[in-house]
């Protein structure tokens, strides 16, 4: 199968999936129902401007702006939660909604560590790579540069601190060491040894210095996510095609489309090609038996795989130059 059928492939998956997750769309625009969590609704605009329902992606705006979003920047029922929030303000950012945007993230930007980096959680004491990747991403959006550089070299800071076989630790300190079992006992590591592991802590920073490499062209960001990119590849081999290798795909094809490394390539489309194969019925996906099957997982990951799947081929068609391979 060449690329382009199997980019065609890649966006009729995202379709279904972008189906699945607008039926939920309450008639007030909203994104909560009776017994359904509060806090769920972070995704959904990013991924249905990317399939072009950009009138569902407004109303769910509308009522968040009206229901949710706080004085202080902060979303209600959200906790503190910094990564889901990030989502929020990229969606709202994306969509043109920066009477949303900025005010989430300027109370993003109030919560980074002196190493540059940000928590996962607001009050927590330690900042952890896929946070400090992800505010770093958002940061570039708002043209926000010297925060990305900070929160990219944390990331980085992260990697050069790595002193355990087979195993990248997550979270460090607020002034910047890494946090390993000596510190605390349940320090967060992906174990290279084995499958199903938090693979985006490894995705999510490599993305962020790929997108720093071709805002700066400097050569060190572009060394660094190299360096992500192989730590990565000697993981399990479902490094790239489980559900937590989406944020790490999309990472892939941008540094292919920067470097035309074919492993980048291959990695992106194994998870893209996973995505297809794993597709329910309904239009979503989960990890039985590690997840629970309740309806939280099936429309978290059906709006996130569906930005994976758009996002990875719109990349793949710029640098191939390939038409788009399907239109709605």
């Amino acid at each position: 199968m060449d690329l382009q059928e199997r980019i065609r492939r890649y966006r009729e998956t995202a379709f279904k999936a972008v189906d699945y997750t607008v039926g939920f769309l309450q008639p007030d625009g909203g994104y909560i129902w009776d017994g359904y969590v509060p806090n769920a609704f972070h995704k959904q605009a990013y991924s249905w401007i990317l399939a072009g329902r950009i009138q569902e992606g407004h109303r769910l705006m509308d009522w968040a702006g009206r229901n949710r979003l706080q004085p202080d920047g902060r979303l209600k029922d959200y906790l503190g939660d910094v990564y889901k929030q990030t989502w929020f303000a990229l969606s709202a950012q994306r969509l043109g909604r920066y009477e949303l945007s900025y005010p989430v993230m300027k109370y993003l930007l109030s919560l980074q560590a002196p190493c540059g980096g940000f928590p996962r959680y607001e009050k927590e004491d330690v900042v952890r790579a896929v946070a400090s990747g992800f505010v770093g991403i958002a940061a570039l959006s708002f043209g926000n540069l010297e925060v990305a550089k900070q929160a990219a070299q944390s990331c980085v800071d992260t990697l050069d601190q790595q002193a355990v076989e087979d195993r990248f630790y997550c979270h460090m300190t607020r002034d910047g060491k890494v946090v390993t079992e000596k510190d605390h006992p349940k320090a967060l590591f992906i174990d290279m040894t084995q499958p199903k592991q938090i693979y985006y802590e490894l995705g999510v920073p490599m993305w962020l210095l790929c997108k720093l490499h071709q805002v700066t062209g400097e050569a060190s960001s572009l060394d660094a996510a190299k360096r992500f990119f192989e730590f990565h590849l000697a993981c399990r081999e479902d490094s790239f095609s489980h559900v937590g290798s989406g944020k790490s795909a999309l990472a892939a094809a941008i540094y292919y489309g920067i470097t035309d490394d074919q492993r980048a390539l291959d990695a992106a489309c194994r998870f893209c090609d996973f995505c297809v194969e794993t597709q329910l019925p309904h239009g979503s996906w989960i990890d039985l038996p590690k997840e629970p099957d309740e309806l939280l997982y099936y429309v978290d990951h059906a709006a996130c795989f569906t930005v994976w799947l758009l996002e990875i081929a719109l990349t793949l068609e710029s640098k191939e130059a390939i038409s788009p391979a399907c239109v709605r």
